[in-house]
């Protein structure tokens, strides 16, 4: 039924017509050569054990989206994974997925269901019905924690100027966002949405950078503007991911990816990549009256993140 494609090959045992075949991937199940997704349905452990945490959701997303009935959509994190939206924190351990409101289906070990009506008509991802990106956005907003609906929402406006070829290259402004609320009979949570709507920002240019400035939200302290450019005295130009103009205060996220994933590295090995960002580093600091830059741990922890706030000479 499905033209998903997992990120590792799926093992439908139901579907093997050999009862030995049948039979040997079953014991493999037991003794854990196999693991499964849903009913039925499995992935060589060796697999699984190589994929990233998006791989693996998205794959038990796959497996899950052949249970769908007809009127049922991909929602929430299942649609967000197949949008390819970045979140903060673990996946859930089920699918989500959205039927009518008069649907009387309940959930599964599997499946997390939840029933309204859809202001927007599904968009199909790899044959599979999904709820768009505006509406999987709100969705998030709704229910999960801040710093996930921030993140997610910063990479949806972003998509504007700056799409994803691998994740139908769409993305949705604030107005389309905002015609979407309004039109939705949903009451609950429309606070959290609101408060999710009014601090998004489509110049946050990765989830670290969104769950920093959602800290900084939840300690109250002022907020930057994103992605400012200086022109250093050598004549490079360089974008800080935070800026505080009134206190001349600069400071970026410092995440490990940038060393690591040759996406990233730009055919660069990772000591050049770490040299360049001493010389990027000495150059700024050259620029602005205070410099500081963290990582994942200082970015989720508001305890310190108002220390190295206060390290780097922001006046809180």
């Amino acid at each position: 039924m499905s033209t998903l494609h997992p990120d590792a090959p799926l093992v439908r045992l139901p579907n093997e017509a050999d009862a030995g075949l049948r039979s040997r991937g079953y014991r493999a199940a037991r003794q854990g050569e196999l693991v499964r997704l849903s009913p039925g349905t499995f992935v060589s452990a060796s697999e699984w054990s190589a994929l990233d945490a998006d791989q693996r959701y998205r794959t038990l997303v796959v497996a899950a989206s052949e249970r769908l009935h007809a009127d049922d959509v991909l929602s929430h994190w299942s649609a967000a994974a197949l949008w390819k939206l970045p979140t903060i924190g673990a996946w859930p351990s089920t699918v989500h997925v959205t039927a009518p409101a008069a649907a009387a289906r309940r959930s599964t070990t599997v499946l997390t269901r939840h029933r309204r009506e859809l202001v927007d008509a599904p968009v199909k991802i790899g044959g599979v019905p999904a709820t768009s990106l505006a509406e999987t956005v709100l969705d998030i907003a709704r229910v999960a924690p801040f710093p996930t609906a921030l993140a997610m929402g910063d990479a949806a406006l972003r998509r504007v100027d700056h799409p994803l070829r691998s994740a139908r290259g769409e993305g949705v402004t604030l107005r389309e966002l905002e015609r979407v609320l309004e039109s939705a009979d949903v009451r609950r949570g429309r606070a959290r949405v609101r408060r999710v709507l009014a601090s998004i920002d489509p110049r946050a240019d990765r989830p670290g950078e969104s769950l920093s400035r959602a800290t900084m939200i939840a300690l109250g302290v002022p907020l930057p503007e994103l992605q400012h450019c200086i022109v250093s005295a050598s004549g490079k130009v360089y974008y800080l991911d935070f800026y505080w103009p009134a206190q001349d205060i600069g400071a970026d996220f410092d995440g490990r990816i940038k060393y690591l994933d040759p996406t990233y590295r730009g055919g660069r090995t990772a000591d050049q990549v770490v040299y360049d960002e001493k010389v990027r580093e000495d150059e700024v600091r050259l620029e602005v009256s205070g410099y500081g830059r963290w990582d994942w741990t200082v970015a989720g922890s508001a305890h310190l993140m108002a220390d190295r706030l206060r390290r780097i000479g922001l006046r809180l």
